[in-house]
């Protein structure tokens, strides 16, 4: 069951990493074609490519996480036995997955503030904010699956 749980979440990921990048690129054609040809370009389209880059990112690490490709710090890896390895990875996973919920409940107090003060001719980006307490909670999601994967 929690495999597949992991494999609905990561098409679902992809879904929206490939979306993202698609619509990224499509409206970036479309205003350089704009700008270039008609003289004239879309302010909106900036803000949105920004955001749809964060959510290109976001996504790429939650992906690489889910297959055990992020980036890692082995500085102590050198000095200790594999079995000390064995016995470390699962504490250290669950710490890194603390720290990622940790960021996801100050991430949605930074949304929470971000819609409360917000101009209300600002506010039509705020949806695009949602990727930073979504993409920390995926990524401690991640990191407890990984942790189980290992300990069965």
């Amino acid at each position: 069951m929690i495999e597949k749980l992991e494999q609905t979440l990561v098409k679902v990921e992809s879904i929206i990493a490939a979306l993202s990048l698609f619509l990224l690129l499509a409206l970036s054609i479309f205003q350089i074609i704009t700008r270039d040809f008609f003289n004239f370009g879309y302010p909106e389209i900036e803000i949105i490519n920004r955001n749809l880059l964060v959510i290109c990112g976001a996504m790429g690490a939650v992906l690489a996480t889910s297959k055990l490709r992020h980036i890692t710090v082995d500085a102590l890896r050198p000095v200790l036995s594999n079995r000390q390895v064995a016995l470390l990875r699962c504490p250290l996973i669950l710490f890194s997955a603390s720290i990622c919920f940790i960021m996801c409940y100050y991430a949605s107090i930074f949304v929470m503030n971000e819609w409360k003060y917000a101009p209300a001719n600002e506010r039509w980006i705020l949806p695009f904010n949602l990727i930073y307490p979504f993409g920390f909670a995926l990524l401690g999601l991640h990191f407890l699956l990984n942790c189980s994967h290992k300990t069965k």
